[in-house]
């Protein structure tokens, strides 16, 4: 009896490890697009990529194993093994791609002006007022998108912002407000920062290499730190960086 046990266990524990071994490869592909695609460069840091890791890890990392080293017991039947994993697989792809449409939801999408400030947009506001990616993009073909948005302060603009807002979507997110940063860059240009701040977040590496220094910056904030923003004479993304 007390052999069987131990036979059981090990079992267990390989098939869990094998089951570990197929999640964690898995999950290094899910890494590499949250890292590179997702959230690539500052935005990983700016908007809490690190969450969205950690949601992911839970469901591929831990749900899968630990239900397979629970469920598993190679005295069964091969079919009645076959059907328990299979359940597992189930429930685990299931789960991934609950979390993954949530991480995917909450990814910075673009960076819009509004009252001097360059803010992150997440594609979930956009989704809220039913307009897709495609529709925004016809107000930029940076990547993220860099909008400006603006008021024109009539009765009409005003009473759908508040309408907007009570449904807690930010006028940054608020598709009516967006014009093309090209056609208001008199505007744009107006509202950079001091020199002595851009100065004081450049590397030596960055004043050499990129030339930075030239460039025009601005605020930026996301959902956990602020951002520097960086454009060109003609309005295109440049740099984003953490501010310091």
């Amino acid at each position: 009896m007390k052999n069987d046990k131990m036979s059981l266990v090990k079992a267990k524990v390989k098939a869990a490890g094998i089951h570990l071994g197929i999640s964690l490869l898995i999950f290094l592909g899910i890494l590499y697009v949250i890292l590179f695609q997702w959230y690539p460069g500052p935005f990983f840091t700016a908007e809490g990529g690190w969450n969205g890791i950690m949601l992911m890890a839970a469901v591929d990392l831990v749900l899968g194993p630990t239900l397979t080293l629970i469920i598993f017991n190679h005295t069964k039947a091969k079919k009645e093994i076959v059907l328990d994993l299979s359940l597992i697989v189930v429930i685990q792809i299931s789960a991934m791609i609950w979390g993954g449409l949530q991480v995917y939801s909450e990814r910075p999408v673009a960076l819009v002006m509004w009252e001097g400030t360059f803010y992150t947009v997440t594609e979930d506001y956009y989704q809220q007022q039913n307009i897709t990616l495609k529709d925004i993009a016809t107000y930029s073909d940076e990547k993220p998108l860099i909008i400006y948005a603006e008021t024109d302060h009539s009765v009409a603009q005003l009473e759908e912002i508040q309408r907007l807002n009570q449904q807690k979507i930010p006028p940054y997110a608020q598709v009516h407000l967006y014009q093309s940063v090209k056609e208001n860059m008199h505007k744009v240009f107006s509202q950079q920062v001091s020199g002595d701040l851009m100065s004081s977040n450049l590397s030596q590496e960055d004043k050499v290499g990129e030339n930075l220094s030239q460039s025009y910056v601005f605020i930026g904030k996301a959902k956990y730190r602020n951002l520097l923003i960086y454009l060109d004479a003609k309005a295109s993304l440049l740099e984003i960086k953490i501010r310091q």
